[in-house]
């Protein structure tokens, strides 16, 4: 089955609910990367979120970058999203913990104390950055507490990813329901109740399987409304001409030393694991179009 996402409005447009399935991408990024069980539910968990709140808040070719920068064995974990589309890195991605008390992927502890740093990129002048400290490193509390003190939106996340023990994906996605002007008191009762009926949300992805049916058990009895369907992908917008520009800005002299050198050079992307190989020639027309 594709990855995808199903965005959706309840209770007369009182509640907003999205729902998705990444099972295809995570495992994308966990092959590219090379990930550990617990950096891929990190960095899954992470890009996922990055899809939810693209998805609600975007319409165009705005994009969201969330960052957790903490001290924890992983370093840096980075999510970069438009609606849709998705790709990050984790810095350290080869590192084994032990389970947590529930028998877990310890992704708080993965993560540790630090920031979280989310930057949108509304295509204006100057992107748009705020930061918070990390509440739990878990990932989908620190997003739910982004929006209630960042945004002022009463939201809540739910995302997972579940790890087979060859390291592959077994399943991954999540969701966002969060509480528009107007709602009642009954209608909060009742997303409340069910809310807290979810053990963990790879059982809830298992159990139902599509956006479609997690949305009917989250939202059923508040008579949903399905809005859009979006297909997801793991993408990458890395090219070759982009590296070269960026070997632009070293200035002729240090590459002039480069090509002295007489060795090729290859440069990796960050988020895809990309190599681009750079030939001595690439190296001397690139000087001559500087």
């Amino acid at each position: 089955m594709k990855d995808y996402l199903i965005h959706s409005t309840a209770a007369n447009g009182h509640i907003r609910c999205l729902a998705a399935v990444t099972t295809n991408l995570v495992q994308e990024a966990r092959d590219r990367h090379q990930l550990y069980p617990v950096a891929s539910a990190a960095l899954g968990r992470l890009m996922t979120g990055s899809l939810l709140m693209a998805s609600s808040e975007f319409k165009g070719k705005e994009r969201i970058n969330l960052k957790l920068d903490g001290d924890g064995p992983l370093g840096q974990v980075f999510a970069d999203a438009g609606v849709g589309e998705v790709r990050g890195y984790v810095n350290n991605p080869d590192i084994s913990l032990p389970a947590n008390s529930l028998g877990k992927i310890d992704v708080s502890s993965g993560v540790g104390s630090g920031k979280l740093i989310v930057i949108k990129d509304l295509k204006l002048r100057e992107p748009y950055t705020s930061s918070m400290d990390i509440v739990s490193g878990e990932v989908a509390e620190d997003l739910t507490y982004y929006y209630a003190k960042s945004e002022q939106k009463p939201s809540s996340f739910g995302l997972g990813v579940l790890v087979d023990t060859d390291g592959s994906i077994i399943a991954a996605g999540g969701f966002l329901v969060q509480i528009m002007p107007g709602a009642t008191d009954e209608e909060i009762g009742i997303l409340e109740d069910k809310l807290s009926l979810i053990k963990g949300v790879t059982d809830l992805i298992l159990d139902v399987k599509t956006p479609e049916a997690m949305l009917d058990w989250l939202v059923g009895d508040l008579d949903p409304e399905i809005l859009a369907k979006v297909d997801l992908n793991y993408k990458c917008n890395c090219t070759k001409d982009r590296y070269a520009r960026s070997l632009m800005s070293l200035g002729k002299d240090e590459l002039t030393e480069i090509v002295h050198d007489g060795e090729d050079i290859s440069l990796e992307c960050h988020f895809c694991g990309e190599n681009y190989d750079f030939s001595v020639k690439d190296l001397e027309e690139i000087i001559n179009s500087i």
